[in-house]
């Protein structure tokens, strides 16, 4: 609640860069991108390199506590060390007016979030597991250097051309490999394998029901009855929720969702 409350009071008060300002003598904001919990992000021209970037400016509620500025520059740090060209570059970091920002690479395309609820784009069972594959590869990439995003959300994975990207490294934090299998109250905010499984069963989820038709003065069901789905995809989403015994490797899941888009495949 109290979080609640501070956000909101941080919506209040913040002033966002605005159209056309130029920040620490180098970066024309061009938009704004979006609000998270931790940085407002813009789209910005780097009047030096003449390059289209996204900067990332830390929030007043973040900025006053040092638990915040040191978590955003955890963030940096993370994303620096990442060499895989389906995450963003890191580019630069400062401060402008005592407000801490980075740069990274802007990737041209459109969240999930967008592709469902403004395109009214629809996926097959097939096309959502073939997805869920390969953003579990990038998600495997993250657990291979002991990290994990805890993020995993439509807003935050980007189709560009053929090429799934994952972006707002926000909450990721290190694995904490002692208490990586005992089972926790809020998955999705845990720094384990699970927490970024259970993001990836959610996720599957928004993809499956994309293309589902609510009928009128239909009582709510469970997505287990409202789905038209195999048996395997159930079962598959249910480990990644934990509703069954949970997975604990991406090498278990994508093992599982192999089998289901062969056996979708020779249908």
């Amino acid at each position: 609640m109290f979080k609640r409350i501070t956000l909101g009071a941080a919506n209040l008060i913040e002033r966002r860069f605005l159209q056309n300002e130029i920040i620490a003598e180098r970066y024309q904001i061009i938009s704004h991108l979006g609000s998270g919990s931790y940085g407002n992000s813009y789209l910005v021209l780097d009047r030096v390199s003449q390059q289209q970037k996204v900067l990332k400016a830390l929030r007043i509620h973040k900025r006053i506590k040092k638990s915040g500025k040191k978590g955003f520059k955890l963030e940096i740090n993370i994303l620096k060390s990442l060499k895989h060209p389906q995450f963003p570059k890191f580019y630069e970091d400062g401060t402008y007016k005592r407000i801490p920002f980075y740069t990274m690479e802007y990737i041209e395309g459109k969240n999930f979030e967008q592709l469902i609820f403004q395109d009214g784009q629809q996926y097959t069972e097939t096309e959502a597991f073939g997805i869920a594959y390969e953003l579990l590869k990038l998600i495997h990439y993250l657990h291979e250097h002991h990290l994990i995003h805890r993020d995993i959300r439509i807003p935050n994975v980007i189709m560009s051309g053929s090429k799934i990207f994952l972006i707002d490294l926000g909450l990721t934090r290190k694995c904490d490999q002692e208490n990586d299998k005992k089972p926790k109250r809020n998955l999705r905010k845990e720094a384990n394998r699970q927490a970024d499984f259970y993001g990836l069963g959610h996720f599957l989820l928004f993809l499956l029901y994309s293309s589902y038709s609510f009928p009128q003065d239909q009582k709510e069901s469970s997505w287990e009855e409202e789905l038209d789905i195999s048996y395997q995809a159930k079962h598959i989403i249910n480990r990644l929720l934990q509703i069954e015994a949970g997975y604990d490797s991406c090498e278990q899941v994508k093992s599982d969702i192999k089998k289901i888009i062969g056996e979708i495949g020779r249908k």
